[in-house]
């Protein structure tokens, strides 16, 4: 099977043959640049999902999914999928490969997942450095299992709490006074907020049951030192604050905010703001100082419970939880570092989940969320390559980049973890997952070996000013900061002082004479503007009317050929019905005219037969009486000849007989045919005269139709017309208005306003003609 390398000049797929596409990006490298920066491609691993029972119940297991090693894994589309559609017409390839960081099968474990993929990111933060963490896929695919995990098997989440108390442990500052501000810098909180905070903290822990056990004792191994610890000889603490919040419908919700438990109360979302120097926050969002993993655990069953989910009960939000690391040393914050670990909402289609109502509307804000996210990516991916031009990146059209803005331009590490099942029903979500991906991995990051001075944190105080800089207390500074309004003004009191009169007078004078200057021409201008927008509203009302016009005309048009082309076919279809009854009704008695005058010819042969024989009948018997039998035996027996020709007439006589018959049969069958012409003559009339009636019904009900139609539609353009007349009336003749004796510039725009509708042409709007 070949391979095909993506350049960033192609798509970000390529046709490669007829049996296989595949996706093969930079290797994750990193390469030193000048003055000690960083630089290598986002991590991105990839995490495959055993079956479960129902699954396999369901015939899901079709081979889609084959990990060739620990970085290559290859899907294969199966039967019915839209892909290999797709590929049977010949768009499109069954058969793709990927290349990831790291690919993990339904055998890794929590531990092991935690070891390969967090734990240099977890150097990062406890050093100082910024990290962040995503969860992509599709839904059930294993995200949340991937960050938050089980009680027993717990995920990446409390791992790194755990990771992170360790290094604290001995050192950790039990005091809440200090708290983070904004995104870099941190506040000192007096004794009064220091109450609220802890009974805020308090409400939190009281509403969360005692459900579960401590995360230590029910499935968290100690973790392996991940950096040295702060020695005792070392006087720094740390802090540890969290945050827990969602993006739901592009609208950022806390979810740490004690009235989320009340149902009746609807939630405010919060605002996502700049502090200034290019980083984005959440304001209002609440953190909270977390001493202990079990507190962590309280904290993070609260926030679920709290989190959006759709009528499946599947998450249909963004979750982000953020850490933060505060060093403290003697009292004041030298570093803070942060860590956010984000679970992505699914990210399949609407027409695959049959979605509709509130459920589509979250469905097309996560989609809209997660396509801004990979133009984000895309555009990153090609600013870095040679010979591309820079184009804009747009964090700023959603939520979700534009908090993590910073992140992706160098200010911290971002990797992201991957989540697909092998499910044969979502084999075309997943690819689409995993072309996402593809082209996540090809991000450059830039990071910088020492973080800038302006990210240093700064002290804030209750007020919102700085009390610290460069770690001093300075004094001298706030003092003046505080008194610079009293110093200007008493500045400005001194120099006005040395003025003269005069001087004043005349710069009094001098301004108030640009004043009035400002003011005339502000009036002009403004006298202007409303002279050209009543002419652009008299024109605008007048081709308003003749389009108006135009348009009941083409639309009278169109509804009188429409209402000809149906009663054409409602004729078409009476004709047709009525030659259809009639066939139907003549069909058992219908004799074809061939046969009619084959009869009536047999009739006339047997006519002229029977006259025959009539004649010669009559004939013999005037010769000679018919004797008996017995008689002309006995007395006369020499007469033979007469006997013969006895019996030649009782012959003849019975033919005769037998031709009347059959001349009456006849003469029946020929008085029953003309009774049923008659009676097929006279249901064509009846057909005809119905047919003929029908057809004056539909004329007449054609045209009072067409009358009542015009009616309506001249009756509702009139209607229209005059609403017209009268708002350009109104807007054409201003009402008097109680003027000043002395003729000011308000009369001046008032002739301004109304000259042009004198000196206009008269042009009356046209009206429609009633029918």
């Amino acid at each position: 099977m070949s391979t095909v390398h993506l350049t960033n000049e192609d798509s970000e797929y390529m046709q490669t043959g007829d049996m296989d596409m595949t996706y093969i990006s930079t290797s994750s490298q990193q390469t030193e640049l000048p003055g000690g920066a960083e630089q290598q491609t986002m991590r991105v691993y990839l995490r495959v999902r055993p079956f479960s029972k129902e699954e396999l119940s369901d015939k899901e297991d079709q081979d889609c999914v084959g990990i060739e090693n620990s970085q290559t894994v290859t899907l294969n589309a199966p039967k019915g999928s839209a892909n290999m559609k797709s590929s049977e017409k010949g768009i499109g390839m069954s058969l793709h490969k990927f290349s990831f960081s790291q690919i993990f099968g339904p055998e890794m474990m929590q531990s092991e997942i935690f070891e390969a993929t967090v734990k240099s990111q977890m150097s990062d933060f406890l050093d100082g450095k910024n990290a962040l963490l995503f969860s992509y896929g599709v839904t059930n695919a294993g995200k949340t299992y991937t960050i938050q995990g089980t009680p027993k098997q717990p995920g990446i989440l409390p791992r790194v709490l755990d990771a992170t108390f360790q290094y604290i442990e001995g050192h950790l500052y039990d005091g809440m006074d200090l708290k983070p501000y904004l995104r870099n810098d941190a506040q000192y909180l007096e004794p009064d907020q220091v109450k609220q905070e802890k009974s805020a903290k308090a409400a939190i822990f009281a509403s969360v049951k005692e459900e579960c056990e401590p995360l230590r004792s029910s499935g968290l191994e100690s973790c392996s030192a991940l950096t040295s610890n702060p020695t005792e000889a070392d006087s720094s603490q740390f802090a540890l604050w969290v945050a827990f919040f969602e993006i739901y419908n592009e609208s950022v919700y806390d979810l740490l905010q004690a009235s989320l438990c009340s149902k009746s109360k609807k939630r405010s979302s919060l605002r996502v703001c700049d502090d200034g120097a290019g980083n984005c926050y959440v304001k209002d969002l609440r953190w909270i100082n977390i001493l202990t993993l079990d507190e962590a655990s309280k904290v993070l069953q609260f926030g679920n419970k709290n989190r959006s989910a759709a009528a499946t009960n599947f998450p249909y939000s963004h979750s982000i939880f953020t850490i933060k690391l505060l060093k403290i040393e003697d009292s004041t914050v030298t570093r803070i570092s942060e860590f956010s670990l984000c679970d992505l909402a699914g990210s399949e289609r609407c027409n695959k989940t049959k979605t509709f109502g509130e459920r589509l509307k979250e469905a097309g804000n996560i989609n809209n969320s997660l396509l801004i996210l990979g133009k984000c990516l895309t555009a990153l991916r090609n600013n870095q390559t040679e010979g591309m031009k820079n184009s804009y990146i747009p964090f700023r059209e959603s939520k979700l980049t534009k908090l993590f803005q910073a992140v992706f331009c160098g200010k911290g590490r971002a990797s992201m973890i991957v989540n697909i099942n092998q499910c044969a029903s979502t084999y075309d979500e997943t690819l689409h997952v995993m072309k996402f991906s593809a082209v996540a991995k090809q991000v450059v990051q830039v990071i910088p070996d020492k973080p800038l001075k302006s990210l240093a944190p700064c002290l804030i105080g209750r007020d919102g000013k700085p009390l610290v800089k460069n770690g001093v207390m300075d004094t001298q500074a706030l003092e003046s900061f505080l008194c610079e309004e009293e110093l200007l003004d008493e500045e400005d009191e001194a120099n006005m002082s040395l003025a003269t009169e005069n001087e004043l007078a005349n710069m009094i004078e001098s301004l108030r004479t640009k004043l009035l200057a400002e003011r005339k021409r502000n009036l002009v201008q403004e006298m202007e503007i409303r002279n050209e927008m009543g002419d652009a509203m008299l024109q605008q009302l007048m081709e308003s009317e003749e389009l108006r016009s135009r348009q009941i005309e083409e639309l009278k048009e169109s509804f009188e050929e429409k209402l000809e082309n149906t009663f054409e076919i409602y004729k078409d279809a009476i004709r047709q019905h009525a030659y259809q009854s009639a066939m139907n009704n003549l069909e058992d008695d219908y004799v074809p005219f061939d046969e009619f005058i084959a009869e009536q010819d047999k009739v006339e042969t047997l006519k002229r037969k029977v006259s025959e024989l009539e004649g010669l009948t009559s004939s013999i018997g005037g010769l000679c009486a018919v004797p008996t039998v017995d008689q002309s035996c006995q007395t006369h027996p020499y007469k033979s000849t007469e006997a013969a020709g006895d019996d030649r007439c009782k012959h003849l006589y019975k033919e005769k007989c037998a031709i009347d018959s059959i001349c009456e049969d006849k003469q029946q069958l020929i008085i029953c045919l003309e009774k049923r012409l008659k009676d097929i003559n006279v249901t064509l009339e009846n057909t005809r005269d119905g047919y003929l009636e029908k057809s004056s019904e539909l004329d007449d009900l054609q045209r009072k139709s067409k009358d009542q139609e015009i009616l309506w539609q001249n009756v509702d353009k009139d209607r229209e017309i005059a609403s017209l007349k009268s708002e350009l009336a109104k807007l054409s003749q201003n009402p008097p208005m109680q003027l000043r004796p002395k003729r000011g510039l308000l009369a001046n725009i008032r002739d301004a306003v109304t000259s042009p509708r004198k000196t206009s042409t008269t042009r009356t709007p046209r009206k429609t003609a009633h029918p």
